[in-house]
């Protein structure tokens, strides 16, 4: 059954990634992929906010099953984010490429340590 909660959540997790992505995205006037890099940062921080919640809350597996592996799953964009750096490598754009994979990397990790921060100020709880 929990397979079921999984294609659930990651049904509605792609199709908000594309969505959002392809709003913030054509919000610029930049090759710059700043619509992947906008569902990164977001489902990053829900991710460590989610993770600090389920691990303080009896909930329901299959709601963290529907949230964190389904929708977040299908939402985060870490592929898409792979393969538009080594595609900047393939043509060249050495710059674009080395720009992509640390500002993904280091927001991403900065959200997920945010979520987690903010979770633990909301519910008044360390994590560990």
């Amino acid at each position: 059954m929990g397979i079921l909660y999984v294609a659930l959540g990651g049904g509605f997790g792609a199709v908000m990634r594309y969505i959002l992505g392809s709003c913030i995205q054509n919000g610029f006037a930049s090759e710059f992929p700043f619509g992947t890099l906008f569902v990164n940062t977001t489902g990053s921080f829900l991710i460590g906010f989610l993770f600090y919640f389920f691990g303080r809350h009896n909930l329901p597996e299959e709601l963290k099953l529907f949230l964190m592996t389904g929708f977040l799953g299908a939402y985060t964009t870490f592929s898409t984010y792979s393969l538009e750096t080594v595609k900047y490598l393939l043509s060249g754009d050495i710059r674009t490429a080395v720009i992509n994979f640390v500002v993904n990397n280091a927001v991403c990790f900065f959200c997920v340590a945010g979520g987690i921060v903010l979770a633990e100020r909301i519910f008044h709880s360390p994590t560990f």
